[in-house]
């Protein structure tokens, strides 16, 4: 076994490029999406760096300088500042990638592709691809969180990039008829018009909507008809309900993917539903929210999708009955326009088409050989190529951005994985992130730090996570959610004026699940506070300066 990864920059069709391994492997290093890692591959300038850098726990002084350098540089760009307090945090950060670098089955490129892809059986994609929906970007664009640094997928990548603005279907998993007629409806009429349908896989709405794509495709055929896209909280080793899994093999059989951000060992955990719904929110131009409780995990999607900028749809329902309640609220809260008919679809989608083509190393991928396309997904992934990304993204109607993590002149690189601890064959590769960087070791000039002192919201979200622990509660972002939108019992201490402004104040500032992540990312990043196995700690003198309950 070699002692380090070798990935040349023009691999073979059957083997992942560089960078998407790379990311793989970052991705197999953190717990969920994590802002200090993505702040880390913008300051490298790409994933491999990033990896070679982090996996040189052996490189000295000059590692620890370019790493502090590199996490500050990235940081700024992604429009933050870091200070002290965040460069302790960042540390924190590092020493858990290592760790987790060191539970790596191997450091040979093959048996990690193999590793990676569970011998095959599922394909991932990173920006480089042609597959890979530029919309994501719009998660770490506007600062809600960061932006998945690859997907893993089963069935047919090129339904990703199928339809430039995809029709999202949300809602309970406890739904009514009517809840599933209005998804299965809206989204076979959407899939008749050619446009992707995005869901998330569950019983109930999102089910129901997966079923309407694919009686549009029955119909129809896969030459008119759109595909259909679920997004999983965990692994797709673990995708679920089991209850729906020929729904799963039909999505698959028809040209549509079951995707996650996530390696396909991670557990679906309550807190992962949170963040896959950004996923879920970004993939789409238009959501649709077809019935939904008032605690519904739709209503996340729908929150997320405000704050994108996407448009979202709500369905009324009949005001005696629960289950309809998050939806009148959305359209009461003017937060989602009212969806007036399930036929109306040129009123909430773009013009109809039929579904995109990509065109890969001169090859058209067809409907007629979209079932190899997709069980063979990773021959279809061109290598990052200058040549072959103009020529993949000028068979789409609206070309992609090209992300800034992304480099597609990539170089031989020799990454630096360490092997599982207790390996008899483990020995450091040396030198590799030496010589790609400059050899001076001063100490390095970090930007302008913000104050000491959390923000308003920021001791909002420390006061939250201290009313969580104090009631016994895990400190999960969920938790901490419904925290920030419960409102406090009286102060004894204040005054009743005083307890009825914070009340006031409490019900015009209520948060969303965007916003709390934001703020949450932006605490990790000054080191306010920390993230362990899902649940947030405070940092250090900030568990003092929380207010109390």
């Amino acid at each position: 076994m070699s002692d380090s990864i070798a990935i040349p920059s023009a691999t073979p069709p059957t083997s992942l490029d560089e960078d998407t391994l790379a990311r793989a492997i970052l991705t197999f290093c953190i717990d969920s999406a994590d802002a200090l890692l993505f702040a880390t591959i913008k300051g490298a300038g790409d994933a491999v760096t990033a990896l070679s850098l982090i996996a040189d726990d052996k490189g000295g002084s000059h590692n620890r300088n370019k790493l502090d350098e590199v996490f500050a540089t990235g940081t700024a760009k992604w429009g933050r500042k870091v200070n002290a307090r965040g460069m302790s945090s960042f540390h924190h950060g590092l020493q858990h990638w290592r760790e987790r670098l060191h539970q790596l089955p191997s450091n040979n490129k093959e048996e990690l592709e193999d590793f990676f892809t569970v011998n095959g059986s599922q394909w991932i994609i990173g920006p480089s691809s042609p597959y890979w929906p530029s919309q994501l970007d719009d998660l770490s664009i506007r600062k809600e969180w960061a932006s998945p640094l690859c997907l893993w997928g089963i069935g047919n990548p090129a339904a990703l990039a199928s339809c430039p603005q995809p029709l999202a279907v949300v809602g309970s998993r406890g739904a009514d008829d009517y809840g599933r007629y209005v998804a299965k409806t809206i989204a076979k009429k959407a899939a008749e018009q050619g446009h992707l349908v995005i869901s998330g896989g569950a019983f109930g709405i999102d089910a129901a909507a997966h079923w309407g794509a694919l009686d549009a495709m029955s119909g129809l055929g896969e030459n008119e008809s759109g595909r259909t896209v679920a997004v999983f909280a965990g692994g797709l080793n673990h995708i679920g309900p089991e209850r729906n899994q020929p729904l799963f093999d039909r999505i698959k059989a028809n040209n549509g993917a079951l995707i996650s951000e996530l390696c396909p060992d991670t557990i679906p955990e309550a807190r992962r539903f949170l963040l896959r719904n950004r996923i879920i929110a970004a993939l789409a131009s238009t959501v649709v929210v077809a019935q939904a409780r008032s605690r519904s995990g739709a209503l996340n999607t729908a929150n997320w999708a405000a704050e994108l900028g996407r448009e979202v749809y709500a369905a009324p329902g009949n005001i005696n009955i629960p289950g309809n309640t998050g939806c009148n609220w959305l359209i009461h809260d003017h937060r989602a326009i009212i969806l007036t008919s399930v036929n109306a679809i040129d009123e909430i989608c773009h013009q109809g088409h039929a579904p995109k083509v990509i065109h890969i190393n001169e090859t058209t991928t067809t409907p007629a050989d979209a079932e190899t396309a997709g069980n063979q997904a990773t021959k279809a992934i061109s290598s990052p190529s200058t040549n072959v990304g103009k020529e993949s993204h000028e068979s789409i109607d609206q070309p992609r951005r090209q992300s800034d993590d992304a480099n597609p002149n990539q170089t031989v690189i020799a990454l630096q994985v360490p092997l599982p601890s207790g390996s008899e064959t483990s020995q450091p590769a040396q030198g590799n992130s030496e010589t790609r960087h400059s050899t001076s070791n001063r100490p390095i000039s970090l930007p302008t730090a913000p104050a000491d002192e959390p923000t308003a919201l920021q001791q909002e979200v420390l006061s939250a996570i201290r009313r969580c622990r104090r009631q016994g509660n895990a400190a999960t972002h969920e938790a901490i959610l419904a925290m920030l939108n419960t409102p406090r019992p009286a102060d004894k201490h204040q005054s009743n004026a005083q307890n009825h402004a914070n009340t006031a104040t409490q019900k015009a500032t209520s948060w969303s699940i965007g916003r709390l992540e934001s703020e949450l990312g932006e605490m990790e990043l000054y080191g306010i506070i920390r993230l362990q196995s899902g649940m947030v700690q405070i940092v250090g003198n900030n568990r003092r300066k929380a207010d109390n309950p």
